[in-house]
């Protein structure tokens, strides 16, 4: 459990493409058959040039936690939630330290 934990803390992270972005699943699924493919992924996470589509691959596998080959919206969303609690934990971490 704390494997997985980990794991999806670390996706969750990886997610975002910068700083303070807001994604939605749509804008990924450029096809919208409901799933991000691999494809999709690599192209949207490297649009930027901040991204190589190697580290693009490895957080697409972190995301993919049912290991089907695409991501699914409710893995985005599991994603985005870890993301948002890792985020407000390190904020209340920071309060606590003033």
């Amino acid at each position: 459990m704390t494997r997985y934990l980990v794991l999806l803390s670390f996706a969750a992270c990886a997610f975002g493409a910068s700083a303070g972005e807001d994604v939605s699943f749509a804008t990924v699924d450029a096809n919208s058959d409901g799933f991000i493919s691999e494809s999709e992924f690599v192209s949207w996470k490297t649009s930027s040039g901040e991204v190589s589509p190697a580290d693009a691959l490895i957080k697409f596998i972190e995301i993919d936690s049912d290991a089907s080959g695409m991501i699914s919206e409710a893995e985005m969303d599991a994603a985005m939630a870890a993301k948002s609690e890792q985020e407000s934990d390190h904020g209340a971490a920071s309060e606590k330290r003033m």
